[in-house]
């Protein structure tokens, strides 16, 4: 079994000049996730989200901080050990899927092991299994135009797991996808990192996403701002979860208003001395957590 690694950010700081424009897209971020979980990155645009996945995944450079996989350092990593640590290592699964036209299915998931060298007739084994688990059996001569976009969003799955990594990130995987592809997508990298290990993390802005995965991190204008768990999330999303998010806003809405209500309890409590200053301290931390989340979600949605 392919075991995953911890994947840690330290400090994180990513800086991006034009000119005498400087953007700070990352302040100083620190992050962990463990094998065998998946782990949601939420935030609004711009957040830094994005960014987060290119400095963890070594496909850029943070302009302070360190990167470790397991006890690796990857951030001083350069060149070609860098460009084969990636291919052997990390899988990449892109909003913008990046699929190769010309090519079949088929051929589209061999080229990543014909880069790392692997004989013709183990990257063909290793392809059709890979298709088959991704839902895309039969469709192995299809080329990427005559695939739906669920299909080739779990083409572009089976890509990144071709030299079997150990680490697989996820850019918005389901951004335009429909609610079955997108069911079908999280399920599959759900299933990688509990059943395979490996260690998966997703940024999205998709509240049915979030709710599957082992941990949320959130973050607003490149700074870390909580790490909750998606239990917070459930009893919100509960009414819309087999459906369409219509309505959703409403519901977050009604329960950040009951969460306001809450606090204000806990407060009055406490001035009633009902209540111990620790005890309400506790409980505020989980309903901000709480509150955070949801406005969070509210924000993603449009609401």
């Amino acid at each position: 079994m392919t075991r995953g690694v911890v994947v840690r950010g330290v400090n994180l700081i990513k800086v991006y000049r034009k000119g005498h424009l400087e953007v700070q897209a990352l302040r100083g971020v620190t992050v962990e996730f463990e094998p065998g979980t998946i782990t949601a990155v939420m935030g609004p645009s711009g957040s830094g989200k994005t960014t987060l996945l290119n400095l963890l995944g070594g496909i850029d450079k943070p302009t302070g901080g360190m990167v470790f996989h397991g006890d690796k350092r990857i951030d001083v990593m350069e060149g070609e050990d860098l460009d084969r640590y990636r291919l052997l290592n990390v899988g990449f699964v892109f909003q913008v899927f990046n699929l190769i036209p010309t090519l079949s299915a088929l051929e589209n998931v061999e080229l990543p092991m014909a880069l790392a060298g692997k004989p013709k007739q183990e990257r063909r084994a290793k392809a059709l299994e890979l298709l088959e688990l991704v839902g895309l059996k039969g469709r192995e001569d299809h080329r990427p135009g005559e695939l739906s976009g669920g299909e080739q969003q779990r083409l572009a799955i089976a890509i990144a797991l071709a030299n079997d990594p150990p680490i697989i990130f996820a850019d918005e995987p389901t951004a335009e996808l429909d609610y079955d592809n997108a069911k079908v997508v999280i399920d599959l990298l759900v299933r990688l990192a509990h059943e395979e290990n490996r260690t998966v993390v997703v940024t999205t802005h998709d509240p049915r996403v979030a709710i599957r995965t082992d941990k949320i991190i959130r973050l607003e204008d490149g700074v870390l701002k909580g790490v909750y768990a998606p239990t917070q999330l459930e009893e919100t999303l509960q009414p819309t979860r087999h459906g369409s998010l219509s309505g959703l806003a409403e519901v977050i809405r009604a329960r950040i208003a009951r969460i306001n209500e809450e606090i204000e309890i806990l407060e009055a409590r406490v001035r009633e001395g009902k209540l111990s200053l620790k005890e309400a301290v506790e409980r505020y931390i989980k309903l901000k957590k709480a509150r955070d989340a949801l406005e969070d979600l509210l924000a993603s949605i449009g609401g």
